[in-house]
C-alpha cells in the first residue's frame, strides 16, 4: 500500500495550489502591497526557496492567484447559464447565484479581487487577467435583459439595467468583504432578484406568501414623521427621495460607483502648449496632473512621488521643463512618468527604476479638451459625445485659448441638486429674468440614455428684452459669430456628460462646467472659459458681456440650489413630482437609480 504524500513530497500542481491558497490568505491578512514571499511561505508551511521554485517571482504568484479566482468565478457563471437552457430569467439568476456562492464570495477571495482593483498600480494587471471575463459577464447580462425586455414589451433602458445589476452585485460583494461571516449570502441573491423584479415583474415574481422587506429608510423613521408619509402616487414621475441628497453613506457610494469611473474635466490643450507644461486637478480625494511630453503627447499621472508620497508638481498649472522633480527629496521623472534620477542613490539598496515610475491615470484628449478618469471602464469621451460631434466641431474647439482665469469654489448643495437646477428651464422666468429676456421660449431638451448625455439648447430672441447687458450682447454678437453655421450664430447649447461635466457652447466662447461631490450636501464647482483668437474689440466686448450675464445666472442658481438643499435636509420634504419640462432631471435621476438601485427607497 502506497504511503499518503507528505507535505514535502506533494505533486507539483498540488504544491502550486497550496501556495495560491496561502497567497489568498496573505493578501486578505496583509493587503496586496505588503505581501512577501516569506509571508506566503510561512502560511504554506514551506520555505521561500520552494515558492521561488514554483513561481519565478512574487508577481507571477500574485497573478496566478487572481487568475485562479477569476477562472473559478467564470466557470461557475458559464455552468449556471448553460444549466438555464436558454431561459434568460433563470440565466440571470444563475449569474447572481454564482456571484454569491460561498466558495467564490468568501471574504478572503473577495479581498483579492478588491486588492487588485483598489491599488492603481495593480489595476492594469486586474484588467489584463479579468477584463475579458468581466466584459463577458456584462454582455451576457445585457443580452438576457434585452431578451426579457423584448418578451415583456418593457421599455427599460437595457444598458442602464445591466449596469445597475452589475453595480448592485459589486456593492453587495463589498458588503460581503466588510461583514465577513455575518454576511447573508441568500439575502444578497434575493436583493438582486428584487431589483430585477422592479424592472420586469412578470419574470421575477416574489415567491407566494413572501412579503417584501421594509427599506432601511423606513425602519429608521417613526410612523408619524413627515418623511414616513407620502401622499404622492408612485406611478407619477417622481424625484429621488430627499435622503439621497444628504446621506453620508450614500454619498460615499456615489463617489465610488458613479464618480470614480466617470470622465472628469482637466482643462484644454492650450494650457499644455510646450513640453513640460502641466495642469493639476484635486478631486474625490485624489491628486492628479496632466503634462505634455517631449514627444508632444499628453499623459496624466497621480500627483504623488514614489519615494515618500509628496506631490511632484504644485499649483493649478506650471511647467517642469522636461524633468519632473519632486520638491521633497529631488527624485526626478521624465514627462512619460519614468523614474530618471534618485538623489544620493548610493544610500539605497539596488532599485528597479522601471517599476518606480509615476502612477498613470487614464487620459483622453477630445477635440482639444483633456479628460481624465480615476477608475477604468465604460465608453470613451468621443463615443459618448458622438451624437453631438458635428455641433462641437463647428465651434472649432481645438483652436480655443483661455480667455478667463480658472475658477473653482464650493457650494452648500449636493451635486445632484446642482445638476437638477442646471438641466431644466422650468425655473427660467422666475429664477433668471435676465436670461429669460434674452432667449426665446422654446427650449430643446434631449436626454440620450444610450450615451448618458443630455443636450440642452435655446436660441436668442430677435429683439431681446431686459437690461442693457443683454441688449448690448445681442447687438454686438453678429460681428463675432461669423465663423459658425447660420443655425448656431444665436444658439446657446449645453452638452452634459453624466455625471460631472458640461461643455457650454456659445457663439462667442466655450466653457466647461464641472461638478464633483465634496461630501453630503456639499459640492465643488469648476469653470473656465475659452475663445478662438480674435483681437477685434467687438469680440472682447461680447465675451465680457456674456460672462456678465452668466455670472448673474450662476449667482441666482447658487441661491436657488442652496435654498433647496436646506429644505432637503430639514425633514418636511420627501420627494417631488416632475413635469414634462423636467425630462432631463428625470433622466439624471433614472441614471442614478440604475447605478445605485437603493436610491429609490423612500
Amino acid at each position: 500500500m502506497l504511503d499518503r504524500p507528505t507535505r514535502s513530497r506533494l505533486p507539483q500542481d498540488l504544491r502550486r495550489e497550496q501556495l495560491v491558497d496561502a497567497a489568498i490568505a496573505a493578501i486578505a491578512e496583509h493587503g496586496l502591497s505588503n505581501v512577501t514571499l516569506d509571508k506566503v511561505a510561512r502560511l504554506a508551511g514551506l520555505t521561500a526557496g520552494m515558492v521561488n521554485f514554483h513561481f519565478q517571482s512574487k508577481q507571477d504568484l500574485l497573478h496566478e492567484t487572481l487568475r485562479r479566482i477569476a477562472d473559478e468565478y467564470q466557470a461557475a457563471c458559464e455552468a449556471g447559464v448553460a444549466a438555464a437552457a436558454g431561459d434568460p430569467a433563470a440565466g440571470l439568476m444563475a449569474l447572481v447565484t454564482a456571484s454569491f456562492d460561498r466558495r467564490i464570495a468568501s471574504p478572503e477571495k473577495l479581498a483579492v479581487w478588491y486588492a487588485f482593483w483598489g491599488e492603481s498600480r495593480s489595476r492594469a494587471d486586474y484588467l489584463a487577467i479579468c477584463g475579458s471575463s468581466d466584459r463577458a459577464v456584462y454582455e451576457a447580462t445585457f443580452g438576457m435583459l434585452a431578451e426579457l425586455a423584448s418578451r415583456e414589451g418593457s421599455r427599460i433602458d437595457v444598458r442602464a439595467a445591466a449596469l445597475g445589476l452589475c453595480g448592485l452585485i459589486d456593492s453587495l460583494s463589498q458588503e460581503a468583504l466588510i461583514q465577513g461571516a455575518d454576511f447573508d449570502h441568500a439575502d444578497a441573491v434575493d436583493t438582486c432578484r428584487r431589483y430585477l423584479q422592479n424592472l420586469m415583474p412578470n419574470s421575477f415574481a416574489v415567491p407566494e406568501g413572501e412579503a417584501a422587506p421594509a427599506s432601511p429608510a423606513a425602519t429608521t423613521q417613526t410612523a408619524g414623521s413627515p418623511e414616513h408619509r407620502s401622499d404622492l402616487d408612485e406611478a407619477l414621475p417622481l424625484t429621488l427621495p430627499s435622503w439621497t441628497y444628504r446621506d453620508a453613506d450614500f454619498t460615499a457610494r456615489e463617489v465610488e460607483t458613479i464618480h470614480m469611473p466617470a470622465w472628469q474635466m482637466l482643462g484644454h490643450v492650450s494650457e499644455l502648449k510646450a513640453p513640460g507644461d502641466y495642469v493639476t486637478l484635486d478631486i474625490l480625494g485624489k491628486r492628479v496632473f496632466a503634462v505634455r511630453g517631449d514627444d508632444g503627447e499628453i499623459r496624466a499621472f497621480h500627483n504623488v512621488c514614489r519615494h515618500r508620497a509628496h506631490a511632484v508638481v504644485d499649483g493649478h498649472a506650471g511647467s517642469c521643463a522636461g524633468i519632473i522633480r519632486c520638491p521633497y527629496h529631488a527624485w526626478t521623472y521624465d514627462t512619460r512618468g519614468v523614474l530618471k534620477g534618485i538623489a544620493a542613490s548610493r544610500t539605497f539598496p539596488k532599485l528597479d527604476k522601471d517599476n518606480l515610475g509615476l502612477f498613470p491615470v487614464e487620459c483622453e484628449v477630445f477635440l482639444g479638451f483633456v479628460f481624465v478618469r480615476l477608475a477604468p471602464g465604460g465608453p470613451s469621451v468621443a463615443e459618448r459625445y458622438a451624437p453631438y460631434r458635428a455641433e462641437l466641431e463647428a465651434h472649432r474647439l481645438e483652436e480655443l485659448e483661455p480667455i478667463a482665469p480658472y475658477w473653482q469654489g464650493e457650494i452648500a448643495a449636493d451635486w445632484k441638486n446642482v445638476w437638477d437646477n442646471y438641466l431644466e428651464d422650468y425655473h427660467f422666468p422666475t429664477g433668471h429674468p435676465g436670461l429669460s429676456g434674452l432667449m426665446q421660449k422654446d427650449y430643446e431638451r434631449q436626454p440620450d440614455g444610450a450615451t448618458r448625455t443630455i443636450r440642452l439648447a435655446h436660441e436668442m430672441r430677435d429683439n431681446p428684452v431686459g437690461g442693457w447687458a443683454t441688449r448690448a450682447y445681442a447687438s454686438l454678437l453678429p460681428q463675432v459669430s461669423d465663423h459658425l453655421p447660420e443655425d448656431l450664430r444665436k444658439r446657446w447649447s449645453y452638452l452634459f456628460l453624466y455625471p460631472a461635466v458640461s461643455l457650454e457652447l456659445y457663439p462667442d466662447l466655450v466653457d466647461f462646467f464641472h461638478i464633483v461631490p465634496l461630501g453630503p450636501g456639499r459640492s465643488m464647482l469648476r469653470w473656465r472659459a475659452y475663445g478662438r483668437p480674435d483681437a477685434r474689440p467687438a469680440a472682447k466686448a461680447v465675451r465680457w458681456l456674456n460672462q456678465r450675464i452668466n455670472y448673474q445666472v450662476h449667482h441666482e442658481d447658487g441661491a436657488l440650489t442652496e435654498s433647496v438643499q436646506r429644505n432637503l435636509e430639514a425633514g418636511a420634504y420627501q420627494r417631488g413630482v416632475l413635469s414634462d419640462m423636467e425630462v432631463n432631471v428625470q433622466a439624471l435621476h433614472d441614471w442614478v437609480r440604475a447605478d445605485l438601485p437603493e436610491a429609490d427607497r423612500s
